[in-house]
Protein backbone atom coordinates (compact mmCIF):
# COMPACT_ATOMS: atom_id res chain seq x y z
CA UNK A 1 0.00 0.00 0.00
CA UNK A 2 2.75 2.27 0.76
CA UNK A 3 4.41 1.76 -2.32
CA UNK A 4 1.34 2.92 -4.28
CA UNK A 5 1.19 5.88 -1.91
CA UNK A 6 4.13 7.24 -2.80
CA UNK A 7 4.12 6.63 -6.74
CA UNK A 8 0.29 8.58 -6.36
CA UNK A 9 2.03 11.61 -4.49
CA UNK A 10 4.90 11.93 -6.83
CA UNK A 11 2.84 11.70 -10.01
CA UNK A 12 0.58 14.45 -8.28
CA UNK A 13 3.39 16.52 -6.96
CA UNK A 14 3.39 19.43 -9.20
CA UNK A 15 -0.27 18.89 -10.60
CA UNK A 16 -2.02 19.40 -7.24
CA UNK A 17 -4.24 17.78 -4.60
CA UNK A 18 -7.05 18.48 -3.41
CA UNK A 19 -8.62 17.88 0.05
CA UNK A 20 -12.20 16.97 0.82
CA UNK A 21 -14.55 18.76 2.95
CA UNK A 22 -14.15 16.79 6.18
CA UNK A 23 -10.11 16.83 5.88
CA UNK A 24 -10.02 20.95 4.93
CA UNK A 25 -12.03 21.59 7.93
CA UNK A 26 -9.63 19.55 9.97
CA UNK A 27 -7.08 21.32 8.47
CA UNK A 28 -8.91 25.01 9.15
CA UNK A 29 -9.73 24.01 12.89
CA UNK A 30 -5.86 22.82 13.64
CA UNK A 31 -4.34 25.49 11.94
CA UNK A 32 -6.66 27.67 14.01
CA UNK A 33 -6.55 26.15 17.29
CA UNK A 34 -5.32 22.55 17.73
CA UNK A 35 -6.44 22.39 20.92
CA UNK A 36 -9.86 22.39 20.11
CA UNK A 37 -9.71 19.85 17.36
CA UNK A 38 -10.83 16.65 19.43
CA UNK A 39 -13.62 18.91 21.33
CA UNK A 40 -15.16 20.72 18.28
CA UNK A 41 -18.14 18.18 17.07
CA UNK A 42 -17.16 18.52 13.37
CA UNK A 43 -13.49 17.63 13.92
CA UNK A 44 -13.95 15.50 17.51
CA UNK A 45 -13.05 12.06 15.12
CA UNK A 46 -9.78 12.94 14.33
CA UNK A 47 -6.34 13.13 16.88
CA UNK A 48 -3.80 16.32 16.50
CA UNK A 49 -1.70 13.37 14.56
CA UNK A 50 -4.44 13.51 12.06
CA UNK A 51 -3.84 16.75 11.46
CA UNK A 52 -0.05 16.79 11.42
CA UNK A 53 -0.62 14.26 8.90
CA UNK A 54 -2.79 16.84 6.90
CA UNK A 55 -0.05 19.38 7.04
CA UNK A 56 3.18 17.15 6.00
CA UNK A 57 0.77 15.79 3.01
CA UNK A 58 -0.01 19.68 2.10
CA UNK A 59 3.63 20.94 2.42
CA UNK A 60 4.37 17.97 0.08
CA UNK A 61 2.41 19.16 -3.09
CA UNK A 62 3.39 22.17 -4.88
CA UNK A 63 -0.57 23.02 -5.78
CA UNK A 64 -3.22 23.11 -3.74
CA UNK A 65 -6.95 22.56 -5.27
CA UNK A 66 -10.09 23.35 -4.02
CA UNK A 67 -13.71 24.70 -5.28
CA UNK A 68 -16.28 27.06 -4.10
CA UNK A 69 -18.45 24.50 -2.70
CA UNK A 70 -15.40 22.60 -0.62
CA UNK A 71 -14.92 25.89 1.03
CA UNK A 72 -18.17 26.97 1.49
CA UNK A 73 -19.17 23.99 3.19
CA UNK A 74 -16.24 24.07 5.46
CA UNK A 75 -17.13 27.74 6.35
CA UNK A 76 -19.98 26.67 7.19
CA UNK A 77 -19.09 23.73 9.17
CA UNK A 78 -16.37 26.04 11.16
CA UNK A 79 -19.02 28.41 11.89
CA UNK A 80 -20.59 26.03 14.27
CA UNK A 81 -17.86 26.88 16.91
CA UNK A 82 -19.15 29.21 19.38
CA UNK A 83 -19.52 32.87 17.55
CA UNK A 84 -16.85 34.88 19.46
CA UNK A 85 -14.15 32.52 17.43
CA UNK A 86 -16.03 33.62 13.88
CA UNK A 87 -13.46 36.43 13.29
CA UNK A 88 -10.06 34.03 14.02
CA UNK A 89 -11.52 30.97 12.47
CA UNK A 90 -12.64 33.49 9.09
CA UNK A 91 -9.06 34.86 9.47
CA UNK A 92 -7.37 30.89 9.26
CA UNK A 93 -9.67 29.81 6.52
CA UNK A 94 -8.75 33.29 4.37
CA UNK A 95 -5.17 32.98 4.39
CA UNK A 96 -5.81 29.41 3.22
CA UNK A 97 -7.96 29.95 0.73
CA UNK A 98 -5.61 32.85 -0.47
CA UNK A 99 -3.11 29.70 -0.85
CA UNK A 100 -5.22 27.66 -2.61
CA UNK A 101 -6.23 27.51 -6.56
CA UNK A 102 -9.84 27.47 -6.60
CA UNK A 103 -12.00 25.60 -9.49
CA UNK A 104 -15.37 26.81 -10.03
CA UNK A 105 -17.75 23.98 -11.68
CA UNK A 106 -21.46 25.10 -11.97
CA UNK A 107 -24.15 23.60 -10.33
CA UNK A 108 -26.01 22.82 -13.51
CA UNK A 109 -23.44 21.22 -14.95
CA UNK A 110 -22.80 19.19 -11.73
CA UNK A 111 -26.18 18.32 -11.45
CA UNK A 112 -26.13 16.65 -15.12
CA UNK A 113 -23.61 14.05 -13.33
CA UNK A 114 -24.91 10.61 -13.55
CA UNK A 115 -23.53 10.39 -9.74
CA UNK A 116 -24.93 13.21 -8.62
CA UNK A 117 -28.08 11.97 -6.90
CA UNK A 118 -25.74 9.31 -4.67
CA UNK A 119 -22.99 11.74 -4.13
CA UNK A 120 -24.57 15.62 -3.81
CA UNK A 121 -23.38 18.34 -5.22
CA UNK A 122 -20.13 18.87 -3.58
CA UNK A 123 -18.89 15.42 -3.92
CA UNK A 124 -20.16 15.15 -7.27
CA UNK A 125 -17.32 17.90 -8.13
CA UNK A 126 -15.06 17.01 -6.64
CA UNK A 127 -15.61 13.38 -8.29
CA UNK A 128 -15.62 14.89 -11.71
CA UNK A 129 -13.26 17.68 -11.13
CA UNK A 130 -11.91 18.36 -14.88
CA UNK A 131 -8.61 18.56 -14.40
CA UNK A 132 -5.95 15.36 -13.49
CA UNK A 133 -5.72 15.55 -9.64
CA UNK A 134 -5.31 13.71 -6.56
CA UNK A 135 -8.23 13.79 -4.14
CA UNK A 136 -7.31 12.42 -0.58
CA UNK A 137 -10.61 12.10 1.25
CA UNK A 138 -12.01 10.04 4.19
CA UNK A 139 -15.28 9.57 2.25
CA UNK A 140 -14.86 5.58 1.47
CA UNK A 141 -18.44 6.33 -0.97
CA UNK A 142 -16.30 9.13 -2.72
CA UNK A 143 -13.06 7.03 -2.73
CA UNK A 144 -14.60 4.22 -3.88
CA UNK A 145 -16.85 5.61 -6.78
CA UNK A 146 -13.44 7.84 -7.89
CA UNK A 147 -11.34 4.24 -8.14
CA UNK A 148 -14.17 2.69 -9.99
CA UNK A 149 -14.09 6.15 -12.63
CA UNK A 150 -10.21 4.92 -12.72
CA UNK A 151 -9.60 8.71 -10.79
CA UNK A 152 -6.57 8.83 -8.19
CA UNK A 153 -7.70 8.88 -4.76
CA UNK A 154 -5.75 8.47 -1.16
CA UNK A 155 -8.34 7.72 1.80
CA UNK A 156 -6.87 9.03 4.77
CA UNK A 157 -7.45 5.90 6.92
CA UNK A 158 -4.93 3.95 4.34
CA UNK A 159 -2.47 6.56 5.52
CA UNK A 160 -2.77 6.90 8.92
CA UNK A 161 -0.47 3.86 9.65
CA UNK A 162 2.35 5.83 7.57
CA UNK A 163 2.37 8.94 10.08
CA UNK A 164 6.10 8.86 10.50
Amino acid sequence: MSDHIGRLARKYKDKGVLLDTNLLLLFVIGSYRRDIISEFKRTAQYTLADFELVVKILKFFRTKLTTPNILTEVDNLARQLPKNQYAAVSKTLKGIIENTFEKYVSSAEASRSDVYAALGLTDTITHDYPDEILVITDDFELYNRLGSKNRDAININHIREFRS
